[in-house]
C-alpha cells in the first residue's frame, strides 16, 4: 500500500519500511527489477557485483520533506568486448544517474523556477517542502533543452527589448498568428536579424517599428517579405512632429495666450485688475519665465544662447553641433525654440490661478502653511510640497511688474505637448471647455494651425478607412499646405511601402509590445542574473 500511494508506479521499487523525524519522512526501498542495461554497450546483465545506498529527494508528503533511501546495485557487464566491466543500475524513468532527486521532484522545481525565478522560487520552495537555493533554481532552468518555436503562419512581429535601458538592447520575434515568442536575439543589429530571417524562408510578412536597422535587416534577410510599419509608432512620430511645430511657434502662442486671457477674465473681477495689454503680457511673461526656466543648469543655458548666436550668424547645423558638442537633433530643436524650458513634471497643478493672490502685500508675511491652507479652500489641487517648490521658484519674481488685484486671476496656458494631443481629438472628446475655446481662437488667428489639425485627424482616419492610395493623397496635401508637416511627410516617403501596408492591412505590432512587457517581468524575477541564454530559455519556456 505504501508503494502504491507514495512511490512512483512506473519504477520497480518496493517499500521496505518508513520512519520519520521532525520535518522529514524517510522511505527505505529496494529494487525489484531482475536485470539492468550497460550504458556503454547496451547489453542486459543480471550478474550483481555489489550493493550501495543512494538517497533521492521525492515529492513532499503532507508538508514534510520526503527522502527515498534506495538500496541500489552494481552489475557486471557480460560483454567481453565492452570496456566497462562494472556499472551502476540503470532505470527506464524517474531515476537518472548522478541525480539527487526524482525526476518528478525536479519537474516540480522546474515549474516553480519558470513561474517565480531564482530568489522567489527558492523562498517558495521552502514552504513547499522541497528547499533549494536560488542558484539551484537557476541551474534547473539552464539544464532545460528548449528549442525555438516553429513558425506556422509566416507573419511575425519584431521589436527591441532592453537589457539595460538606454544602453544595450536585444530583439524579440513573435508569431502574430499564434501570439507566442518565436525567438530572442542578443542584439538589434541588422546583420543579426538578417541571418535569422535567412534561416526562415517561410516568412512572408514582418511587422516592425520604424527603427532603421530592422528595415535594412528585413530587406536583406527576407527581400520578398512585405514590411508593415507599426501604427502606434507612426502616430507617435506625428505627435512629435506637431509638438516641434508648436515649440517653434513660441511668439504666436504667447500672443494667443494673451488674447485668450484678455477675453476670458471672470465677470466679478475688478476692472483695475488688468488695465492694459502690456500688464497682461508682463504677467504672462513673469509666470512663464519663472515656472519654465527655473533650475536649468548654467551650462545648458550657455549652450542654448551660443546655439542661437551661431545660428543667427549663418552657421550650419553641423558646424554648430561640432562647436558646442551637441547632437544635430538638439541643435535643430534649440534653433526653433524661443526660450529654453525645463522638463515638465508628470503632474500639474492650477497654482497659476493663485499667483497674484499669493503675491499681494498682506500675504507676504504669512507662512507657507497658512497660504497653502487658504488656497486649498479656494480650489488649489496640489500638494503642500508642490506648493512650496513653486513658491521658492517665485521668490525671484519682481512684484513691481505685477498688477495688484483683490483675488486670484486665472492665467491659462497650454504646453506644446498638450496642444499636440488636443489636435488628435474631436471637439466632443475635449472635456474641458477652455480647451475648445482656445483651439477656436488659435485657429481663427492662425489658419495654418487649422490646416495642421485637419491633416493630423486625416492621418489618423487613414487607418480606419484602410483604402489604398489615401496615404499618397494625404502626403500630397501636406506638401501643398504650409502647416509645417513637410519633414514628417518626407520621412513617410522614405518608408512608403511599410507605412502604406500599415494603412491598408490589419496587422499590428501590439502583440509584440505585450510580449516585451512580459520579458521585462521575467527579467526582473532573475534579480540581475538573467544573462541572455538563461533569459532566452525562460521566455521560450513560458511561451510553450
Amino acid at each position: 500500500m505504501i508503494s502504491q500511494f507514495i512511490l512512483p508506479t512506473n519504477v520497480q521499487l518496493r517499500a521496505d519500511s518508513i520512519h520519520s523525524e521532525p520535518g522529514i519522512l524517510y522511505i527505505d526501498t529496494s529494487v525489484c527489477q531482475t536485470c539492468s542495461i550497460c550504458p556503454v554497450c547496451n547489453k542486459k546483465s543480471s550478474k550483481i557485483h555489489s550493493r550501495y545506498s543512494r538517497t533521492l529527494l521525492d515529492l513532499p508528503i503532507s508538508g514534510h520533506l520526503s527522502k527515498v533511501q534506495l538500496k541500489a546495485r552494481k552489475y557486471f557487464c557480460d560483454n567481453p568486448e565492452c570496456p566497462r566491466k562494472v556499472f551502476t543500475e540503470r532505470f527506464d524513468c524517474e531515476i537518472k544517474p548522478y541525480y539527487r532527486r526524482m525526476i518528478r521532484s525536479n519537474d516540480l522545481l522546474t515549474r516553480m523556477a519558470l513561474e517565480l525565478g531564482g530568489n522567489t522560487g527558492a523562498a517558495i520552495s521552502r514552504y513547499a517542502a522541497v528547499p533549494v537555493s536560488p542558484s539551484t533554481i537557476l541551474r534547473v532552468v539552464k539544464r532545460l533543452d528548449i528549442q525555438p518555436k516553429k513558425l506556422t503562419s509566416g507573419v511575425i512581429g519584431v521589436d527591441d527589448w532592453a537589457f539595460k535601458k538606454g544602453k544595450t538592447y536585444g530583439t524579440v520575434i513573435v508569431d502574430l498568428a499564434k501570439k507566442e515568442v518565436v525567438d530572442l536575439l542578443p542584439d538589434r543589429e541588422s546583420a543579426t536579424l538578417s541571418e535569422w530571417l535567412k534561416q526562415h524562408p517561410e516568412i512572408k510578412t514582418v511587422s516592425r517599428d520604424r527603427y532603421g536597422p530592422y528595415a535594412l535587416g528585413i530587406k536583406t534577410g527576407a527581400p520578398d517579405a512585405s514590411q508593415v510599419a507599426d501604427r502606434f509608432h507612426l502616430l507617435m512620430n506625428l505627435g512629435d512632429a506637431t509638438k516641434r511645430i508648436f515649440q517653434s511657434k513660441g511668439k504666436e502662442l504667447r500672443e494667443a495666450f494673451t488674447l485668450y486671457n484678455q477675453h476670458n477674465q471672470p465677470k466679478n473681477q475688478p476692472a483695475k485688475a488688468i488695465e492694459t495689454e502690456s500688464a497682461v503680457q508682463n504677467m504672462l511673461q513673469i509666470t512663464e519665465d519663472t515656472l519654465t526656466t527655473a533650475n536649468i543648469s548654467i551650462d545648458k543655458l550657455h549652450k542654448f544662447e551660443k546655439v542661437k548666436d551661431l545660428y543667427s550668424k549663418g552657421n550650419s547645423i553641423r558646424q554648430i553641433a561640432k562647436t558646442v558638442k551637441l547632437t544635430r537633433t538638439t541643435v535643430r530643436k534649440y534653433t526653433m525654440m524661443e526660450q529654453l524650458v525645463k522638463r515638465q513634471a508628470h503632474t500639474t497643478t492650477n497654482l497659476d490661478a493663485f499667483i497674484d493672490f499669493l503675491m499681494q502685500e498682506e500675504n507676504r508675511v504669512k507662512t507657507y502653511r497658512e497660504l497653502h491652507k487658504t488656497i486649498v479652500e479656494m480650489g488649489f489641487n496640489g500638494k503642500y510640497t508642490q506648493f512650496c517648490n513653486k513658491m521658492n521658484e517665485l521668490k525671484n519674481t519682481q512684484p513691481a511688474l505685477r498688477p495688484k488685484s483683490t483675488g486670484p486671476i486665472l492665467v491659462k496656458t497650454w504646453s506644446p505637448t498638450r496642444l499636440s494631443l488636443m489636435l488628435y481629438r474631436e471637439p466632443c472628446e475635449l472635456k474641458r471647455a477652455d480647451d475648445k475655446d482656445f483651439l477656436k481662437l488659435l485657429f481663427e488667428k492662425y489658419p495654418q494651425m487649422k490646416k495642421m489639425e485637419k491633416l493630423v485627424k486625416g492621418f489618423k482616419n487613414l487607418f480606419k478607412t484602410k483604402k489604398d492610395g489615401t496615404l499618397k493623397t494625404w502626403i500630397e496635401e501636406v506638401f501643398e499646405s504650409d502647416c509645417g508637416l513637410n519633414n514628417f511627410a518626407k520621412n513617410l516617403l522614405k518608408d512608403y511601402d511599410a507605412v502604406n501596408n500599415a494603412v491598408i492591412t490589419n496587422i499590428s505590432n501590439g502583440q509584440v509590445e505585450g510580449q516585451v512587457n512580459r520579458i521585462k517581468t521575467i527579467k526582473r524575477k532573475m534579480y540581475g542574473k538573467a544573462g541572455f541564454q538563461l533569459l532566452r530559455k525562460m521566455v521560450l519556456a513560458k511561451s510553450a
